[in-house]
């Protein structure tokens, strides 16, 4: 196990931290640094690869934190600690918003984007926040966050992670993500960005990809046939390859 203090607060991470370029990872609402374990162990040992638990989620101390924005500089503190200068961003959902946020804020300090089933605008229906806001966890079932090629075992055991999740964390997060419009903004983003999403997604389906292609300038897209909204987890040998193409082309 990893850790480093972040204005007091540990942090747990996994992954190598050496001299070139770090690769940051970020899960998405309600997850942790569990959600990247094909691209870990395949990037590891060629990259300085970081997948972190962000504050009050996994194994990672802290309080949870109430926006994007304060997610993002949350971010560049992580990165800060780790005695590094500028970075690489992988982001998942709200990992995602996270990174187009830090982004604009501090755009010296990235160096790129990889953004993984996210929009620039990501809404969350009311009912959902109310029924986390009474404390009740309303997943049934995960077959709405996978695509229709993945087997039921793996559906059900993510399921079963989602249910060991409070719903404060999952209250916190999607009040964060449905505040969180960056439509008009991310024009401003100019480093290079590869764009990734399953055809099959529902929750940041294609279109919300299509989006970003069209108003990040230096940006491209790949669609990733017969997943859903967790395809780095679905597929995670073709987008593990496809990321490392992009940083071999692209950025390192």
């Amino acid at each position: 196990m990893s850790y480093v203090s972040v204005k007091g607060t540990d942090i747990y991470y996994e992954g190598t931290i050496g001299k070139t370029v770090p690769i940051i990872f970020v899960h998405g609402a309600g997850g942790s640094s569990q959600r990247w374990p094909e691209q870990l162990l395949t990037l590891n040992g060629h990259y300085n690869t970081v997948a972190l638990d962000l504050p009050g989620h996994g194994k990672s101390g802290g309080n949870l934190l109430s926006s994007i924005s304060d997610m993002a500089e949350f971010i560049a503190d992580f990165a800060g600690s780790l005695s590094q200068g500028d970075f690489i961003l992988v982001g998942h959902s709200m990992g995602g918003a996270i990174a187009q946020e830090l982004a604009l804020q501090h755009p010296k300090k990235v160096r790129g984007l990889i953004l993984i089933g996210t929009g620039a605008k990501l809404r969350v229906s009311r009912e959902l926040l109310a029924t986390l806001g009474a404390g009740r966890i309303p997943f049934r079932n995960a077959d709405y966050l996978f695509g229709s090629a993945t087997p039921k075992h793996k559906r059900d055991a993510f399921l079963r992670e989602m249910n060991e999740v409070s719903p404060a964390v999952y209250l916190a997060d999607f009040n964060a993500c449905n505040e969180f419009d960056r439509l008009q903004a991310i024009k401003e983003i100019k480093v290079p960005c590869l764009i990734v999403v399953g055809d099959e997604d529902v929750m940041t389906p294609v279109k919300s990809s299509q989006f970003l292609q069209d108003n990040l300038v230096n940006s491209q897209l790949r669609i990733i046939k017969g997943t859903g909204h967790l395809c780095m987890l679905e597929k995670p040998a073709e987008v593990t390859e496809i990321i490392e193409s992009f940083l071999a082309s692209s950025l390192i």
